[in-house]
């Protein structure tokens, strides 16, 4: 799991900001929330140009280091901050899995351009380089690796990279930790459930039909059940129409619309967010880590109080930005998995007042009142 990212000089991001996903409460109550001590599900709130989205493409900055998944570089146009003159951007991921623990750092100029990399397991350092500082000198301390040759001079993408897909690794802790890194990297997975079908990770393909790939793979039957939870009462129906699969929104038997022209826009929205989540329940092809940008932009409250319900019972981590204050509350999480976002700092409710909070305290009034700061 990701346990912390530290980020400096990105986009929205001039100082060194952090987001701890360890920082939690001795709360009794909405424990699925948090998994081995890190927050599982977590739902962000920041006033408009608060830095939400610049946190969300900080953390999936890695899906471009590490993965041949999607990344559009359209989306890190205005890479570093502006108000810097530095010319580097600075990442530290923590991560956790089992018993092992990984720091992966790095510099970059824009998405693709790295120009430093250092990985310590366990507090040890197995690889590391700065160009900057020595263009030749690259660190390696892995089993299996002693040997191998890289010419920083030549090497146009991550160091880390280059060893995982050229390099058989002895079987160890450390290299299944490393391994473990690129597991769990490959299958993060950040999407807009905005009116756009952009997303970053997953997959390596830009351009899947949503309904064809759910029929394709046999749950059509499974989104009438998940839009029928959401509350939408009209039937569905399926064609084939110039060689591709329609959905379709069944009135009666001789009236059928086009879904994407007769749905609403919370409903097309939910067939998004079905698409990507459709496979959770299948552990080899559930996300590792799920990021939604507005997430409940075109759903009425209880629709995304649902949506939230689900992705808790889902075995994998969850970052949702929300501006919808009715989900601040402990019956749906608790204190320390509501985060608040600001430019200069990113903290949980939790640590983010002196005050005790508890189950019958009332946090959406607390954070309109100011209690976690402005």
């Amino acid at each position: 799991m990701l346990k912390a990212l530290t980020v400096s000089n990105f986009k929205a991001f001039e100082n060194p900001v952090t987001i701890d996903f360890s920082a939690i409460g001795n709360y009794s109550f909405n424990t699925e929330a948090i998994k081995n001590g890190i927050v599982k599900t977590a739902v962000m709130y920041g006033k408009n140009a608060s830095g939400k989205s610049s946190l969300g493409l900080a953390i999936f900055d890695i899906v471009a280091n590490l993965t041949d998944n999607f990344v559009n570089p359209r989306n890190y146009i205005n890479y570093l901050n502006r108000k810097t003159n530095n010319q580097l951007s600075l990442f530290e991921y923590n991560f956790v899995f089992g018993k092992s623990e990984i720091i992966y750092s790095y510099s970059k100029s824009d998405v693709r351009t790295i120009f430093s990399e250092k990985l310590a397991i366990n507090g040890k350092t197995v690889i590391e380089y700065d160009r900057l500082k020595d263009k030749h000198k690259l660190f390696l301390n892995l089993e299996g690796a002693e040997n191998v040759k890289i010419d920083l001079t030549q090497l146009n993408f991550s160091a880390l990279r280059f060893i995982k897909s050229n390099v058989i690794l002895k079987e160890n802790d450390e290299n299944t930790a490393f391994n473990q890194l690129f597991s769990f990297v490959n299958k993060m997975l950040l999407f807009w459930s905005l009116e756009t079908r952009e997303f970053i990770g997953y997959t390596p393909n830009p351009g899947q039909a949503i309904f064809s790939e759910i029929v394709k793979r046999g749950h059509f039957k499974d989104l009438q059940a998940f839009f029928k939870e959401a509350g939408f009462e009209d039937e569905l129906d399926h064609r084939i129409f110039n060689g591709t699969e329609q959905l379709l929104i069944k009135y009666n038997n001789k009236n059928k619309l086009d879904f994407g022209l007769a749905c609403s826009s919370g409903m097309s929205s939910l067939l998004l967010v079905y698409y990507w989540l459709e496979d959770v329940s299948v552990p080899e092809k559930c996300p590792s880590f799920i990021f939604i940008d507005e997430f409940d932009a075109f759903y009425h409250f209880e629709l995304a109080r649902i949506v939230v319900e689900k992705l808790r019972a889902c075995n994998c981590q969850v970052l949702l930005t929300t501006h919808n204050t009715s989900l601040f509350t402990n019956d749906l999480l608790r204190p320390d998995c509501f985060y608040i976002c600001s430019k200069d700092k990113i903290v949980n409710a939790h640590n983010a007042t002196m005050k005790e909070l508890r189950l019958g305290h009332n946090l959406e009034k607390l954070y309109r009142g100011g209690t976690f700061g402005k």
